[in-house]
Parts: C-alpha cells; sequence; structure tokens
C-alpha cells in the first residue's frame, strides 16, 4: 500500500515537517526505539518528494545489518537482542565517512538526506560529536537538524502496543527488525542513567518512560547540533506499514564490503576495555 500523508491538517507536526522538507539538506530522526521515528521519516519523504526533492536514507537497522556476518557475529554475538559493542563502534566509526561521501556524491539543493539515528547505547552517537573531519561541516550546517520524537505517555503506550502486534505478525520485512520490548525497556533505564549521570534533575526515579526527561536528555546530546523536540500528543496510525516507502529513494546509505573491513580494523586496533568504555559512556558528547 503507497505511504499517504497521515499527518493532522494544521498540526505543529505537519508544520515542523513541512519546514524541514522544504528547507533542510540533512534530517535525522533522534530517540528511542518506540517513539515513532520510523513513521516520521515515511511522512517526511511522502513530504519532500511532494515537493521535487530526492530522498536519501540513513537506518540504524539498515546499516548494522551489514557488520552482522556470520564470522563477525561469531567473534561479537547479539545477546538478548543487543548488538555487541564492538560493531555499534564500527558502524559508528563509518558513518561520518559515508556522510562525507554522501554530500561529495549529491550536492545538489535537491536532496535531501534522512536519517533515524537512536543514539541510544552509541547507536550513531558520533554524528552528534564534534570531530575534526570534513563531515562536522555537514553536520554543523545550518540546513542540518535533529528531530527528536516525543510522544506523550499516552501515545507512547499505543507505540508499544502497535509494536508488539507487528513483531508477533509483521507485514514488512522490516519490522522483524524491530528492537523487542524487554530492549525498549532497557534503553529507558540507560536514558535515566545518563540523566543522572550528566545532572539532569528527575522529579523522581521514573521507571516508566517520562517525556520530559527524555526529552532533557536528548537536547543534552544534541547540544552540538541545530535540533528540536517534537512533543507529540496526536495518535498517528498509518495505512499500512510505516516501512512502507513509496516514493522514490535516490541512495541508501549503507556499508559495503571493504566498508566494514575498515571499520573492524579500526576498533579491533582498540583495547577491547576502550570499546567498552566507549560505548559504556555513550552519553559522553
Amino acid at each position: 500500500m503507497p505511504a499517504e500523508l497521515i499527518l493532522p491538517p494544521g498540526s505543529t507536526l505537519l508544520n515542523e515537517l513541512s519546514r524541514a522538507a522544504r528547507d533542510d539538506r540533512c534530517v535525522f530522526f533522534a530517540g528511542l526505539p518506540g517513539v515513532g521515528k520510523t513513521l516520521l521519516v515515511q511522512q517526511l519523504a511522502v513530504l519532500a518528494d511532494r515537493l521535487g526533492r530526492r530522498v536519501h536514507l540513513l537506518q540504524w537497522d539498515v546499516a548494522r545489518l551489514a557488520f552482522e556476518t556470520p564470522a563477525l557475529l561469531s567473534r561479537y554475538p547479539e545477546v538478548e537482542g543487543v548488538t555487541h559493542a564492538a560493531l555499534r563502534k564500527a558502524v559508528g566509526v563509518w558513518v561520518r565517512d559515508a556522510i562525507r561521501v554522501w554530500d561529495r556524491l549529491h550536492p545538489d539543493a535537491g536532496d535531501l538526506l534522512i536519517g533515524e539515528t537512536p543514539l541510544i547505547g552509541n547507536r550513531l552517537i558520533e554524528l552528534v560529536r564534534v570531530q575534526d573531519d570534513p563531515a562536522e561541516r555537514v553536520l554543523q550546517s545550518d540546513r542540518t537538524e535533529f528531530l527528536v520524537p516525543a510522544p506523550s505517555q499516552r501515545v507512547r503506550e499505543a507505540i508499544e502496543r502497535a509494536r508488539a502486534r507487528e513483531m508477533e505478525r509483521p507485514s514488512h520485512e522490516r519490522e522483524t527488525a524491530n528492537a523487542p520490548l524487554s530492549l525498549v525497556q532497557a534503553q529507558w533505564s540507560q536514558v535515566v542513567e545518563a540523566a543522572t549521570l550528566l545532572d539532569i534533575a528527575l522529579p523522581q526515579a521514573p521507571t516508566d518512560y517520562e517525556p520530559a526527561v527524555y526529552a532533557a536528555v536528548y537536547s543534552r546530546l544534541l547540544r552540538h547540533r541545530r535540533h528540536h523536540v517534537l512533543f507529540i500528543d496526536e495518535l498517528l496510525v498509518p495505512r499500512g506499514s510505516a516501512y512502507a516507502l513509496e516514493v522514490p529513494v535516490q541512495s541508501e546509505l549503507r556499508p559495503n564490503q571493504d566498508d566494514v573491513e575498515l571499520a573492524m580494523t579500526t576498533v579491533e586496533d582498540w583495547p577491547p576495555d576502550r570499546v567498552a568504555m566507549a560505548v559504556e559512556r555513550w552519553y559522553a558528547v
């Protein structure tokens, strides 16, 4: 089923995404699993296509698959649905150069890169760290923006119920790669831990999702990037799968075999405790 625009007419969310579709060159949706990033990627792509923009994609769940070869998984196995720290770090090593190459190959103002970048637990966190490399110019541009979907508790609960249904009866092949609900809860615990370590005031010790805490942590992570929190209280129901992106996609950033080997060589040159510490301190930006 073709993707349709389902954003409420006149809503703040429609206005923000319409602005981004018109003005930005790179838009990255940052946030936890279960906040609606995939659906907003789809909706932004629909808006951009209607404006005649050429859509390009970068998605964590797609990029990491290139590193999940039998040989690498035998050395760096996934445990309870969690990608090994070394592989998470390697994807981050790859991604900044991928941004540089994309920018060089697609210099026209009509090209729009839409990314899904969780950041949590060192999942593409490298994009928000200031580094002295060619990608920094792109990432600090006033036409690059990080958007943080922050659904209300009511909307978040509805998303989690939908996620459980999708994983039980997937309608799109990429739904099978969704983070299981146990990992969703574990990553919320990481947000609470990061808030404590970053001296972000907690009204209590929240065991369940709290939009204000979540928004405060991600705003801190993105302090070196142009960013905006999208507080969402509208329940958006896609017609079909949120992964169904029935607009032309010019390219999708994903590592090839040489990219994987180069990134893994870099990571494997580091002592294992350095890799573990870097991933454990993912929030230090």
